[in-house]
């Protein structure tokens, strides 16, 4: 019960936190990610209740992976990339792939409400020149910087703390 409680509040905190600092600075920054990850591997290390650390270490590779393709095609942040890295270390991978999944299906909807809200109130013209990449500004290289229209980690929150209460209410922790 204790490991329970344990494991829901750091995962919860930790994306709570990293969904809040995206928002506001639209970076996710390691003193938050490295900890994460470190604890996430002594918990499943050292915990009772613990999946054991290969577990911890094959979520953290894998939620490492999700978003290194993207991010080497200029697509997100490497903040994002270690976001779900640490996550992936308290998750394991089966729950990191069910989180990230779950992620991009509620990123999705969130942006479609984004446009939908901006079409709306400013018209499709200009909602269209807001987020073609012929307006988007250049980086240090001369490339065009992807324009991020929502922080990534507020999708991983909200999606993490859906599956939290889904194992909760399952019994599955």
């Amino acid at each position: 019960m204790v490991g329970m409680v344990i494991f829901v509040a750091a995962v919860g905190v930790y994306t709570a936190i990293a969904a809040v600092i995206d928002l506001r600075t639209r970076r996710i920054p390691n003193y938050l990610t490295v900890p994460t990850a470190l604890l996430g591997l002594a918990y499943h290390t050292l915990a009772p209740g613990g999946w054991g650390p290969l577990t911890s270490l094959a979520g953290f590779g894998l939620g490492f992976s999700l978003l290194l393709l993207p991010w080497l095609l200029g697509g997100g942040g490497m903040g994002d990339v270690k976001l779900l890295a640490a996550l992936g270390a308290w998750l394991g991978p089966k729950l990191m792939l069910v989180a990230f999944c779950t992620s991009a299906l509620v990123a999705v909807a969130m942006m479609l409400l984004i446009f939908l809200n901006s079409a709306m109130t400013r018209g499709v013209l200009k909602t269209g020149k807001k987020y073609v990449a012929a307006r988007r500004p250049r980086d240090k290289s001369g490339r065009r910087r992807a324009a991020r229209v929502l922080p990534f980690a507020l999708p991983v929150a909200v999606s993490t703390w859906a599956l939290l209460a889904w194992l909760i209410t399952h019994g599955g922790i």
